[in-house]
Protein backbone atom coordinates (compact mmCIF):
# COMPACT_ATOMS: atom_id res chain seq x y z
CA UNK A 1 0.00 0.00 0.00
CA UNK A 2 1.20 3.60 -0.71
CA UNK A 3 2.24 4.99 2.54
CA UNK A 4 0.91 8.35 1.28
CA UNK A 5 -2.27 7.05 1.27
CA UNK A 6 -2.24 6.21 4.76
CA UNK A 7 -2.28 8.37 8.36
CA UNK A 8 -0.22 10.94 8.63
CA UNK A 9 1.68 9.44 11.25
CA UNK A 10 2.46 6.54 9.16
CA UNK A 11 3.86 9.26 6.94
CA UNK A 12 5.95 10.47 8.87
CA UNK A 13 7.32 7.15 10.80
CA UNK A 14 7.89 5.93 7.32
CA UNK A 15 10.05 9.65 6.08
CA UNK A 16 12.51 9.12 9.44
CA UNK A 17 12.77 5.46 8.34
CA UNK A 18 13.83 6.39 5.01
CA UNK A 19 16.14 9.06 6.67
CA UNK A 20 17.39 6.48 8.77
CA UNK A 21 17.95 3.99 6.11
CA UNK A 22 19.77 5.98 3.69
CA UNK A 23 22.29 7.44 6.20
CA UNK A 24 25.41 6.14 5.78
CA UNK A 25 24.94 4.91 2.18
CA UNK A 26 27.22 6.01 -0.80
CA UNK A 27 25.13 8.73 -2.24
CA UNK A 28 23.78 7.46 -5.42
CA UNK A 29 22.04 4.71 -2.82
CA UNK A 30 20.81 7.60 -1.29
CA UNK A 31 19.61 9.50 -4.07
CA UNK A 32 17.68 6.21 -6.17
CA UNK A 33 15.87 5.88 -2.37
CA UNK A 34 15.19 9.27 -1.53
CA UNK A 35 13.57 9.40 -5.16
CA UNK A 36 11.74 6.52 -5.11
CA UNK A 37 10.33 7.67 -1.38
CA UNK A 38 9.09 10.52 -2.78
CA UNK A 39 7.84 9.41 -6.48
CA UNK A 40 5.29 7.56 -4.64
CA UNK A 41 3.27 10.96 -4.01
CA UNK A 42 -0.72 11.31 -5.56
CA UNK A 43 0.47 14.32 -7.67
CA UNK A 44 -2.35 17.52 -8.04
CA UNK A 45 -1.68 20.11 -10.36
CA UNK A 46 -1.17 22.94 -8.29
CA UNK A 47 -0.23 23.15 -4.52
CA UNK A 48 3.15 25.31 -4.49
CA UNK A 49 4.10 28.11 -6.81
CA UNK A 50 8.26 28.23 -7.20
CA UNK A 51 7.34 32.21 -6.71
CA UNK A 52 5.67 32.09 -3.58
CA UNK A 53 8.50 29.87 -1.06
CA UNK A 54 8.14 32.15 1.81
CA UNK A 55 4.80 30.58 2.41
CA UNK A 56 5.68 26.76 1.72
CA UNK A 57 5.31 24.14 4.41
CA UNK A 58 8.21 23.10 6.49
CA UNK A 59 8.46 19.16 6.02
CA UNK A 60 6.24 17.96 8.56
CA UNK A 61 3.37 20.36 7.47
CA UNK A 62 3.96 19.24 3.79
CA UNK A 63 3.67 15.39 5.23
CA UNK A 64 0.61 17.09 7.29
CA UNK A 65 -1.05 18.54 4.41
CA UNK A 66 -0.11 15.54 1.80
CA UNK A 67 -0.92 17.97 -0.98
CA UNK A 68 1.84 16.95 -4.09
CA UNK A 69 2.78 19.05 -7.20
CA UNK A 70 6.04 18.66 -8.96
CA UNK A 71 7.67 21.89 -6.79
CA UNK A 72 6.01 19.95 -3.33
CA UNK A 73 7.70 16.39 -4.30
CA UNK A 74 10.78 18.22 -5.08
CA UNK A 75 10.57 20.20 -1.81
CA UNK A 76 9.96 16.87 0.06
CA UNK A 77 13.16 15.37 -1.79
CA UNK A 78 15.38 18.68 -1.02
CA UNK A 79 14.58 18.05 3.00
CA UNK A 80 15.26 14.56 3.15
CA UNK A 81 18.26 15.63 2.08
CA UNK A 82 19.00 18.41 4.17
CA UNK A 83 18.18 16.81 7.03
CA UNK A 84 20.55 13.46 6.28
CA UNK A 85 23.52 16.10 6.03
CA UNK A 86 23.55 16.27 2.38
CA UNK A 87 25.01 19.89 1.12
CA UNK A 88 25.79 19.51 -2.32
CA UNK A 89 21.59 20.21 -4.17
CA UNK A 90 20.25 22.55 -5.90
CA UNK A 91 16.27 22.73 -6.88
CA UNK A 92 15.46 24.48 -10.08
CA UNK A 93 13.05 24.90 -12.93
CA UNK A 94 14.13 23.60 -16.52
CA UNK A 95 12.00 22.52 -19.81
CA UNK A 96 13.20 19.16 -20.82
CA UNK A 97 14.19 18.04 -24.23
CA UNK A 98 10.15 17.35 -25.18
CA UNK A 99 9.59 20.54 -24.23
CA UNK A 100 7.84 19.64 -20.46
CA UNK A 101 8.45 22.29 -17.85
CA UNK A 102 10.08 20.71 -15.07
CA UNK A 103 10.78 21.07 -11.29
CA UNK A 104 14.19 18.78 -10.64
CA UNK A 105 16.73 18.28 -7.97
CA UNK A 106 20.50 18.14 -9.16
CA UNK A 107 22.80 16.30 -6.91
CA UNK A 108 26.71 16.67 -6.86
CA UNK A 109 26.66 18.82 -9.55
CA UNK A 110 24.08 17.21 -11.49
CA UNK A 111 25.80 13.65 -11.71
CA UNK A 112 22.04 13.02 -9.81
CA UNK A 113 18.84 13.92 -11.17
CA UNK A 114 15.86 13.51 -8.62
CA UNK A 115 12.43 14.39 -9.53
CA UNK A 116 11.81 13.74 -13.04
CA UNK A 117 10.46 10.18 -13.87
CA UNK A 118 10.71 7.14 -11.56
CA UNK A 119 14.44 5.13 -11.63
CA UNK A 120 15.97 7.94 -13.91
CA UNK A 121 18.47 9.43 -11.02
CA UNK A 122 21.09 7.95 -12.90
CA UNK A 123 19.94 7.47 -16.46
CA UNK A 124 19.14 11.48 -16.68
CA UNK A 125 22.26 13.80 -17.54
CA UNK A 126 22.12 17.68 -17.56
CA UNK A 127 22.11 17.98 -21.23
CA UNK A 128 18.30 16.83 -21.73
CA UNK A 129 17.18 19.83 -19.69
CA UNK A 130 17.09 23.41 -20.38
CA UNK A 131 17.62 25.23 -16.73
CA UNK A 132 15.13 28.85 -16.76
CA UNK A 133 15.59 29.20 -13.02
CA UNK A 134 17.84 28.30 -10.51
CA UNK A 135 15.48 28.17 -6.92
CA UNK A 136 17.21 29.56 -3.58
CA UNK A 137 16.46 27.45 -0.62
CA UNK A 138 18.97 28.98 1.81
CA UNK A 139 16.22 31.20 3.92
CA UNK A 140 13.89 27.87 3.51
CA UNK A 141 16.49 25.41 4.69
CA UNK A 142 17.95 27.24 8.07
CA UNK A 143 14.25 27.79 9.54
CA UNK A 144 15.09 23.77 10.08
Amino acid sequence: MNIFQLSYEIRLKAWRDLKESVIDLPLLEKCIQIDDFWQKTPLVNHYLHTFDIDNWPNPWELLVENQYCYVARALGICYTLHMIGEKKFELVEAVDNMGNDVVLVLVDDAKYILNYWPNTVVNNCLQDFTITRSINLNRLLEKL
